[in-house]
């Protein structure tokens, strides 16, 4: 649509630019007005206004070249027009293109593994989530964390660490297709953007990189392997955010079933029905002895539930959750399960936690526990 609309204003700029043997970033045929005039100046514009700003600039061009009797530089032509005209830019700076572009590179790239950092990252999903949005196309994450880390600096020592990192961000450069993007989320944790890349095709990927771990030498003998979760727009998430929180919790199940291993989000859990009615939970905080009983929950969906107390826990924690029906003698059940989110409430706290066990896992259980109750009430 822009590209018609804009289409012989959008050839001229090419010409100009090509003319000089520039080129704007990708500079192909879907480059927007925008985006070429973004990659000079740094600064946002709609289309509308770009096209309104290049229209000035290869004026203020024609008219330099008529003044100086010579053809002046594009750049000179868009300085002149951003601080004489419009007055947007104060003190621009001179900087070699060449510098700047090395500069602005090395601020994206993580300086231990050589692969693209968090900030990098931010920008890349959200890109792609945009365009997988836009054209209907699936987009999948997956992350990827080397198991045992703490143990591994402890015992071998952070120069063996730091080495384990750069040869398994390596592992996973070598393993995945020219359009995917690898980034280093965290200490020892790697993200892997997939574009246009459904559940299977991701879990394809992560098996590759597994595979390929267990046939180097460097991990062989030394024992250290890697646990996986694998999430998929739109199957498993409808934002970017969620969608990296069902990798990780997938992350945290493959952890939970004994590392050294891949595990993949379940569909949506909205899309599963809640059981609605009373239900009775004990919850087990990790690595606390003490639990807090008689904590009423009003509904449970296979994804997780909500329930209020007086004890102050952050997001992330993990909990083991005994719940059983109110209505009627019922066998109790338990689940593993993460918070997600917790708000304060007066004096006591609600949370919203989700559960880590599949949907396919708890759904017989909660069934059974809701028809039996049904039945007897």
């Amino acid at each position: 649509m822009l590209k018609n609309v804009h289409g012989d204003l959008r050839s001229r700029v090419l010409g100009l630019l090509g003319g000089e043997g520039m080129h704007p970033a990708q500079g192909g045929e879907g480059e927007s007005l925008a985006r070429m005039l973004g990659d000079f100046v740094h600064l946002e514009f709609t289309e509308d206004e770009a096209a309104l700003h290049w229209e000035r600039i290869i004026g203020n061009y024609e008219a330099l070249s008529q003044r100086l009797s010579r053809k002046p530089s594009v750049h000179v032509a868009i300085v002149d027009y951003f601080t004489s005209e419009k007055h947007v830019l104060d003190s621009p700076l001179l900087v070699e293109v060449r510098v700047f572009r090395q500069t602005e590179r090395l601020a994206m790239i993580d300086g231990l593994t050589g692969i693209f950092n968090r900030r990098y990252m931010d920008i890349m999903l959200k890109k792609e989530f945009n365009r997988c949005d836009r054209y209907g196309k699936c987009l999948s994450v997956c992350i990827l964390d080397i198991d045992d880390f703490k143990n591994i600096n402890d015992t071998r020592g952070h120069q063996f660490g730091d080495e384990v990192l750069r040869a398994l961000s390596t592992l996973i450069k070598d393993t995945i297709r020219e359009e995917d993007v690898v980034c280093r989320y965290g200490g020892e944790e790697f993200l892997v953007i997939l574009p246009e890349t459904d559940a299977d095709g991701a879990r394809a990927l992560a098996e590759r990189a597994h595979a390929a771990l267990k046939d180097s030498p460097l991990f062989q003998t030394s024992g250290v392997t890697f646990s996986a979760g694998v999430a998929t727009y739109p199957a498993s998430a409808g934002d970017v955010a969620t969608l990296v929180m069902a990798a990780d919790r997938a992350l945290y199940q493959a952890k939970f079933l004994g590392k050294d291993r891949i595990e993949c989000a379940a569909p949506e859990r909205r899309r599963y029905d809640r059981f609605n009615r009373p239900w009775s939970l004990d919850i087990y905080p990790e690595n606390e002895s003490t639990p807090i009983t008689e904590v009423v929950a009003q509904n449970i969906s296979l994804g997780g539930t909500h329930f209020e107390c007086p004890v102050r826990y952050p997001v992330d924690t993990l909990l083991t959750i005994v719940f059983s029906s109110d209505e009627g003698d019922a066998p109790s059940i338990e689940a593993r399960a993460r918070i997600s989110w917790v708000k304060k409430n007066g004096s006591t706290y609600l949370y919203g936690v989700s559960f880590l066990d599949s949907p396919e896992t708890l759904e017989p259980k909660l069934s059974l526990t809701a028809g039996r109750a049904g039945a007897e009430a």
